[in-house]
């Protein structure tokens, strides 16, 4: 082999190296872009905490019988099952509400872990830039969240005076005239 031979392994070993590294990030950012499937997977886990704390429960609960029955105040598997299953359709549909309340949490653990003088002094700096970005963001969100609820007021209120037409009659003003009121409620957001 030539005298450059060991350079060219060397540039082709960094380069392997560093299409690895860019698909883990790539990975890794379509990871957490995908908050919804991210919501599922949390609820998944949380309602799999909770059915395990209940078959737990079961069997710590005196006068409990021996094939596990608690008796007739208790909700069934089936029903604990089928409100979990609500909840995880609930915030399956509503990954906007999920995402909010997983911040929320993260920002109580957060303020309820004391900081020391030299996180403090370190921290400072980027904390400030961090803040800055954070306020950008939720003000964007916001902002989107805003104009959804608008929308979709917009459109109810359509809706309603599209129904109120074809009612005719007191009702169909009395509809109108709410219909009006909710729009410019609206519009005041």
């Amino acid at each position: 082999m030539g005298p450059g031979s060991d350079e060219v392994d060397e540039l082709r070993q960094e380069i392997d190296q560093t299409r690895e590294d860019l698909g883990s990030a790539v990975g890794a950012l379509a990871y957490k872009a995908d908050v919804k499937n991210r919501g599922k997977e949390v609820i998944e886990d949380k309602k799999e905490v909770v059915m395990e704390k209940v078959d737990e429960l079961k069997t710590k609960v005196p006068g409990v019988g021996n094939n596990g029955d608690i008796g007739e105040a208790t909700p069934s598997t089936e029903d604990v099952k089928a409100k979990a299953q609500q909840a995880a359709d609930a915030a399956s549909n509503n990954p906007l509400a999920v995402a909010a309340g997983a911040a929320a949490v993260g920002l109580a653990a957060g303020l309820a872990i004391p900081e020391t003088e030299l996180e403090r002094q370190k921290l400072k700096p980027h904390a400030q830039d961090a803040r800055q970005q954070v306020e950008g963001k939720v003000h964007d969100t916001v902002a989107q969240v805003k104009g959804g609820v608008k929308d979709a007021v917009d459109s109810t209120a359509d809706a309603v005076r599209e129904q109120a037409q074809q009612q005719g009659g007191k009702i169909g003003q009395a509809a109108e005239k709410a219909a009006d009121k909710t729009q410019q409620k609206s519009d005041g957001l």
